[in-house]
């Protein structure tokens, strides 16, 4: 393998540790394993400071019903099923069909390079949609969560000597590993993988990622690397740089063509105007 393997507890990070490598300069793995964690640390601050996570997980959440007519809901991007409560024991008894609700803003589009995620259900309007019940906890949403998820694919594809790859394997042979960097989150068919090392046409992988299932592959199926928003990935390096100068007490400055020092520049203003536009508003 050509760079170290990710520390157990690293996963969803929004860049990679080559590229953090290519910004301070490293071409030796010393220093590999307090890099990852430095990724991993930067991409929740990103989180933290947006009020949101660009990693896609699939799981159910349960929300409060305050108005019968919709629900406001986390970051979504598919729904895969809708229930309601509507005695308050808890008990999911009802399904809300597709033909009873509508997702907004209507012009989401969250699986798309440049789309935004849907954060209200609302009922359809027609006269036999019901409204949903009120309550805590009244309606349940299984389906995607995030930002977005809109991957993109890289001519890769796995290449196993004609034979499946199991639901099992941590390791995984491709044609062609050129776009493919450890810390990237790929997708076989429906599984996410998180790449935690990689090197002669080889990937080490985590498997069942974020709420999916580890199934089989086919020999020959695509893989594709989930594409998180620039400004998201250049915070998450700017963010990393700072905290591994800070480590030692140091803050990057430069000469001024007066001869003075002054502040090459500020990361934590960087970030903050890199993600300005991904800080979710509260409801």
């Amino acid at each position: 393998m050509t760079d170290a393997k990710a520390p157990l507890g690293i996963t969803n990070v929004y860049a990679t540790p080559t590229s953090l490598k290519r910004r301070l300069g490293i071409t030796d793995t010393t220093h590999d394993a307090t890099l990852w964690h430095l990724l991993h640390v930067a991409s929740r601050i990103v989180d933290g400071f947006c009020g949101r996570h660009f990693f896609v997980s699939t799981e159910s959440k349960r929300f409060d019903v305050l108005d019968r007519n919709g629900v406001h809901v986390d970051d979504l991007i598919e729904v895969a099923q809708i229930v309601e409560d509507w005695d308050g024991d808890g008990v999911f008894e009802r399904v809300r069909h597709r033909s009873e609700y509508i997702l907004y803003p209507l012009d989401a589009h969250p699986t798309s390079a440049h789309g935004l995620p849907f954060h209200a259900v609302r009922t359809s309007g027609r006269s036999s949609a019901r409204c949903f019940p009120s309550g805590r906890a009244a309606v349940q949403i299984t389906g995607r969560w995030g930002y977005r998820s809109h991957s993109v694919p890289l001519g890769a594809y796995v290449s196993n000597s004609g034979t499946q790859v199991s639901a099992h394997a941590r390791s995984i042979l491709v044609d062609d590993d050129s776009g493919l960097a450890a810390g990237n989150t790929i997708l076989i068919d429906n599984e996410q993988m998180f790449v935690t090392q990689m090197g002669a046409s080889l990937i080490n992988v985590i498997r069942a990622m974020n709420g999916t299932s580890s199934a089989e592959h086919r020999d020959a199926s695509e893989i594709k690397v989930l594409q998180f928003p620039a400004e998201v990935v250049e915070a998450t390096l700017l963010t990393a740089v700072d905290r591994w100068r800070r480590r030692d007490g140091i803050v990057s400055r430069a000469n001024g063509v007066d001869g003075s020092s002054h502040l090459l520049y500020d990361p934590s203003d960087d970030v903050k105007r890199l993600l300005g536009p991904y800080r979710r508003l509260s409801f």
